[in-house]
């Protein structure tokens, strides 16, 4: 029949079936009013009930929408030279140009979070550490880490995201070779346009950089628990454990700066409260069945013998049990941090970290016999809490041993320098005796002793 049509009857019925297909298709595509129940296309009825708009996403960048369809389709294409040019100008080091190449990546490829990932830890580890001048290395770490927040505002979805958001704050900032100046840049930015104090958008709330940091990771957890995306970075109960590493961080921040005050003992107590009530008693699932099955069990850290055998009626599933929740304990050394919080919290050893601390300021001012009473009596405070039964297993401690060993050796020194001859016995000399052989440890001590000097 089609055959005895003509050429231009056939043009109309070719258009007309177009047009009739089309009306589906327009159907099915009408855009959503911003609403689940108002949604005309079956299409946006989905994106809106699965949230998988853009705008679910997170915020929604208009240039980058604009340049995909700019480019017809060859946003594939459009990436790989971009990355192509990205290597040539970090090889080349030419810093502005690879900013702006970054730039237009991550405007084509707006929700691939490998792409903010790799990005931001280029900017805030590898070129940052090409300048020489500390201030620089830091303009370049703010640089890596806005970079990662500006991530995670266009992947609210994202745990790993933000996850790294708070290891840049905690690690880069507060661990880092030049920690002792980041630490101190991040309250006062030697930017000039900042006149002294914290730069607004990275340090909104003028806090320690590890309190920011427990603030980013406690954001990471809840998003894996609101969205339900769990992370492949860590094991998950390392993962959950992040929010109170850092208060641990930043209580221990606060002795190695010199404050021995009530503040630094109720963040020990703090840490603690994180550690046991809040860490310690979140739920991990394990499996507990036979090999292939999924019976699963939940388990809690703070879990006791006893609580395990109310909750499991089998012997054997509670030994098990048993087993597993103490292997996941030693792999968070979970009973040092809970030793270590319940130690620091106390006042005694307050008052030994500061006469330790103190030794160590007299003998840099040369004040030679307020340094030897203060040191022998660090020595002497630690001496008794490290005998205490329940802090002995902190005689492993390597810190807190060097911290210890640092006082010793100041206090003999100063016989030396006085021509007194060292007594033969005294407080934590059987400290010193049980790690001779760590010699890793004594060349550590033996730095901070020269530092003294120096300093």
């Amino acid at each position: 029949m089609m055959n005895s049509l003509t050429s231009q009857q056939r043009k109309l019925a070719y258009l007309i079936g177009i047009l009739l297909l089309l009306i589906p298709i327009i159907m099915l595509g009408l855009p959503s009013d911003g609403t689940k129940a108002g949604s005309r296309g079956k299409l946006a009825q989905l994106r809106t009930e699965y949230e998988l708009g853009e705008s679910d996403l997170g915020d929604v960048d208009p240039s980058s929408a604009a340049m995909n369809l700019v480019l017809l389709g060859m946003r594939g294409v459009a990436v790989n030279l971009l990355y192509s040019e990205f290597d040539m100008q970090k090889d080349m080091k030419r810093w502005a140009e690879m900013e702006a190449t970054t730039d237009s990546i991550v405007r084509l490829q707006p929700h691939f979070e490998k792409v903010w990932e790799m990005n931001g830890w280029n900017l805030a580890y590898n070129t940052s550490a090409e300048w020489d001048a500390v201030p620089d290395r830091y303009f370049y770490v703010k640089k890596g880490g806005k970079f990662l927040m500006r991530g995670v505002r266009q992947n609210r979805k994202s745990t790993h995201l933000q996850y790294h958001v708070a290891n840049v704050y905690q690690k880069k900032i507060g661990i880092a070779d030049e920690a002792k100046f980041y630490r101190e840049y991040f309250l006062h930015d030697p930017d000039p346009k900042f006149k002294g104090g914290v730069d607004p958008e990275f340090n909104p709330d003028e806090q320690d950089n590890y309190l920011v940091a427990k603030r980013e990771f406690e954001k990471a957890c809840n998003i894996e628990d609101q969205y339900r995306r769990p992370q492949h970075i860590l094991d998950r109960t390392l993962f959950r454990s992040m929010p109170a590493r850092c208060q641990f961080d930043y209580a221990s921040s606060l002795q190695k700066d010199g404050k021995f005050g009530e503040v630094t003992r109720e963040a020990w107590q703090e840490a603690l409260t994180d550690w046991t009530r809040k860490y310690g008693q979140q739920e991990f699932s394990i499996p507990i069945g036979p090999l292939g099955t999924d019976v699963r069990f939940p388990i809690r850290l703070e879990m006791s013998a006893e609580d395990i055998r109310k909750e499991i009626a089998s012997p054997d599933d509670a030994v098990r049990v048993a087993k597993m929740v103490e292997s996941y304990r030693k792999m968070v050394n979970y009973y040092y941090w809970r030793t270590r919080a319940n130690c620091e919290s106390e006042s005694k050893t307050a008052e030994a970290h500061r006469n330790l601390y103190e030794a160590n300021q007299f003998y840099k001012k040369q004040e030679l016999e307020k340094a030897r009473d203060a040191a022998y009596a660090g020595m002497k405070g630690f001496e008794e809490i490290l005998r205490t039964p329940e802090f002995s297993d902190l005689q492993a401690e390597e810190s807190l041993v060097e911290e210890c060993m640092l006082g010793m050796m100041v206090w003999e020194d100063i016989h030396r320098v006085s021509g007194e001859k060292v007594p033969a016995d005294y407080p934590l000399k059987w400290l010193a005796a049980q790690h001779q052989g760590n010699h890793g440890m004594i060349a550590n001590v033996q730095r901070s002793f020269k530092r003294l000097f120096l300093d």
